[in-house]
């Protein structure tokens, strides 16, 4: 098996990963880290379920904090959202994610609805999301036929507080459980597709890849499952390795660590 020096570029999460948590602040020996994957010119990407900041807000809370980033190198699950409702001409949309991002979806021409008829039902990460919420999305899931466009599943997230809230699988579990005739889509993590288009994005193929995560039931499953040597770091999500237990062992990271710090670098492309 392949150590993380023998690979040639990475995947990296974001929340837990590099920063503890919405509040931004680097995870101890992270900025350094990436900083000398930057420096060594060895590819790598961000892979985030952030759905809660526009690309280019969330790299330059990233760079404020002494990150060496860019937009490109973002792979995100808001920005595949939006491309796969565009593609398909879904415009009007009942967005159940944070309302501070209304603005983003409205700047790219998508109408927003609070009830009634639409053409997508949008989940994305909302900390004040209500029950009453929910229930105003049974209408065009019902009887409109709405798709359900999940950006991600991830169960839970850490919000600027550091405590835990109910994050997009849980609403989304509940609202694919009430039915439709319309299409059930995830974009994000742990969906393929975030995955795919991370892995295109750094031209270099799957088993060369090192998967960084505090996730390895939302993250790493699916990165281990398309050949991707995968690192689960403690300084997220999980301060233990208790969730493991949730796996199979053939499931299990490759790599566990304290932080990403810790982890040996992959070479640069030679």
């Amino acid at each position: 098996m392949k150590n993380a020096g023998q690979l040639k570029g990475c995947l990296i999460d974001i929340e837990g990963v590099l920063v503890r948590d919405k509040r931004y602040v680097p995870v101890d020996g992270a900025v350094a880290w990436v900083t000398a994957l930057h420096e060594a010119g060895t590819p790598f990407c961000l892979v985030s379920n952030n759905t809660t900041h526009r690309p280019e807000e969330l790299i330059a809370a990233l760079a404020a904090v002494g990150f060496p980033v860019t937009v490109d190198q973002l792979v995100g699950a808001l920005e595949l959202g939006r491309r796969w409702l565009q593609e398909r001409g879904r415009r009007r949309i009942l967005w159940l994610g944070t309302p501070a991002l209304d603005s983003y979806w409205t700047d790219l021409g998508f109408e927003l609805v609070a009830e009634g008829a639409c053409e997508a039902v949008v989940l994305g990460a909302n900390s004040g999301l209500q029950v009453v919420d929910l229930e105003r999305a049974m209408a065009p899931l019902l009887a409109q036929d709405a798709d359900l466009v999940c950006l991600h599943r991830n169960p839970f997230f850490l919000d600027e507080a550091g405590s835990r809230r109910l994050g997009p699988g849980a609403w989304a579990a509940a609202l694919a459980a009430v039915g439709g005739g319309g299409r059930v889509i995830t974009v994000g993590k742990p969906a393929e597709k975030i995955y795919h288009e991370a892995i295109k994005r750094l031209g270099i193929a799957a088993d060369e890849v090192l998967f960084i995560s505090d996730d390895p039931v939302n993250d790493l499953v699916t990165a281990g499952r398309l050949g991707m040597t995968t690192a689960f770091v403690l300084s997220g999500k999980y301060s233990d390795h208790a969730i493991l237990g949730r796996l199979e062992q053939d499931q299990w990271p490759t790599i566990i660590s304290n932080s990403l710090g810790e982890i040996e670098r992959p070479s640069a492309l030679s």
